[in-house]
């Protein structure tokens, strides 16, 4: 996560949707370009900083265009929903991050009764709880494709009403010093 400091949020969320096309068929940076265009915008008379704020949030936002079904009523192509998976997980785990950062260590995201997550220092980890108890963590995951499609729903649901719980294990994890 890149909280502090707009160019490295702007690298990370461009990682993410730069090759994405609007439905006007144009880029991220190409619909910010035109946006600054309409609205006046200028790095000039704003300043650095704020300017680089301004598009970090305009990017932040920026959706590609719907995955629909074309004229022969064919479904949506595989990579269309593909990349707008990729953008909804890196949307949930910069909001996700943003909600954690700030709290104290130890402090996990109780995303449901399956699995939590905490912000490392660094970024967000997401972690499967043990079967046999549900206090103590069984392994971190990934929140690719195939679990962001099984969780989508109660991940999309936690964000509405976030839980959260303090462990002591995930504390130990994130004091100890970094080697």
């Amino acid at each position: 996560m890149c909280y502090k400091d707009p160019e490295k949020g702007i690298a990370l969320v461009l990682e993410c949707i730069g090759h994405l096309k609007s439905a006007h068929g144009h880029s991220p940076l190409e619909d910010f370009d035109h946006f600054c265009a309409y609205s006046g915008l200028s790095e000039d008379e704003v300043g650095r900083l704020p300017f680089l704020w301004t598009k970090y949030g305009f990017l932040s936002a920026w959706k590609p265009a719907a995955a629909t079904a074309d004229d022969s009523g064919a479904p949506p192509a595989e990579s269309h929903r593909q990349e707008d998976d990729e953008v909804a997980v890196a949307a949930f785990k910069l909001q996700v991050g943003m909600l954690l950062r700030d709290l104290p260590p130890g402090t996990v995201a109780e995303l449901d009764g399956l699995s939590i997550a905490w912000w490392n220092g660094k970024d967000v980890v997401f972690a499967y709880l043990r079967d046999d108890d549900t206090e103590k963590v069984e392994e971190e995951f990934d929140l690719g494709d195939c679990e962001w499609q099984d969780r989508r729903a109660a991940l999309e649901a936690w964000l509405k009403e976030p839980r959260y719980g303090l462990r002591a294990e995930v504390r130990d994890w994130v004091s100890r010093p970094r080697q």
